[in-house]
């Protein structure tokens, strides 16, 4: 009888820490359920405070990145960051929750600091899961304006839209003539891109065009010697898309955060992606040069 009571004694127990163990492991699971967002058909237009994480990656390489991630734009970034970009200890980097897109898995980010004023930046900076290719699909800014940047998410591809906030209407005279009741969003910036071989690439509606625009104000260019100069715009894109991506050589002008201005590219793409030497000329002769492997960066070297 002692026998039997002993027995049941340890079955009990044992049936106790498997119950306790099981709870754990749906626990677990539950949590790492809900850092995963499949986000097809999806609008990512704020930030969900119950997805945000401490960070595990290198922080280091996410903030260059983070920089990295405007060149996409082409344009000027439309906050100044003077005051952080030799600071990086004042970036705060988070964890945010992983998207599942396309059928591939990319890992998100939250970057914020303060700046001017004391306003608070805070963006989402989607990134591939090696941490060489990257996105800003959110972005809110107060500074000499306010920015909203949203991102929808269909099918294969990422409509990321940059608007600016207008609050008052403006007399000819650039002076506040009245107080807006609902807020105008006037569309600033708009730009399409595709997932592909783990890259983030630009996407046309077009299937086959020839490309060759500049925009943008003009600045002065001075020649070697100063005797000679010229107005150039400072974005400029010229090449060819087929099937809907950029293909071939191409010559582009575009902001660069490391220049603080914007620069000459010159090279080719494979089916959206850079391949082979790509050539950075911020004054006319070349600076540095890229070498790729269908969008991975393999080299660096300074001519």
């Amino acid at each position: 009888m002692r026998y039997l009571k002993f027995i049941s004694i340890i079955c009990v127990i044992f049936l106790m820490s498997f119950c306790k163990k099981e709870t754990k492991i749906n626990s677990v699971h539950s949590i790492e359920s809900s850092l995963k967002l499949n986000v097809i058909d999806t609008l990512i237009e704020s930030i969900d405070s119950s997805k945000i994480c401490n960070i595990q990656d290198n922080k280091q390489k996410i903030i260059e990145l983070f920089f990295k991630s405007f060149q996409k734009d082409y344009n000027k970034p439309v906050i100044n960051f003077n005051q952080i970009k030799n600071n990086h200890e004042k970036i705060e980097v988070k964890k945010y929750v992983d998207f599942t897109f396309n059928g591939k898995t990319f890992k998100t980010f939250l970057i914020s600091f303060s700046y001017e004023n004391d306003e608070l930046y805070r963006s989402i900076l989607l990134a591939n899961t090696v941490l060489d290719d990257g996105l800003i699909i959110y972005e809110k800014v107060l500074d000499e304006g306010e920015y909203l940047r949203t991102s929808k998410f269909k099918k294969n591809i990422i409509i990321n839209n940059l608007f600016k906030i207008e609050h008052f209407k403006y007399d000819k005279k650039g002076n506040i003539s009245q107080q807006l009741l609902n807020n105008d969003s006037i569309l600033f910036l708009s730009r399409n891109y595709l997932i592909q071989e783990n890259y983030i690439v630009e996407y046309y509606k077009e299937a086959y065009k020839k490309i060759n625009k500049e925009w943008g104000n003009k600045e002065i260019i001075y020649t070697k010697d100063g005797l000679d100069s010229s107005y150039v715009y400072l974005y400029k894109q010229k090449g060819e898309i087929k099937k809907n991506v950029k293909n071939g050589k191409w010559d582009e002008r575009r902001y660069l955060e490391e220049y603080n201005k914007s620069v000459w590219l010159d090279g080719k793409y494979i089916n959206g992606l850079k391949d082979g030497e790509w050539s950075y000329s911020p004054d006319g002769p070349v600076d540095k040069v890229e070498v790729y492997s269908m969008g991975k960066l393999i080299k660096t070297y300074f001519p």
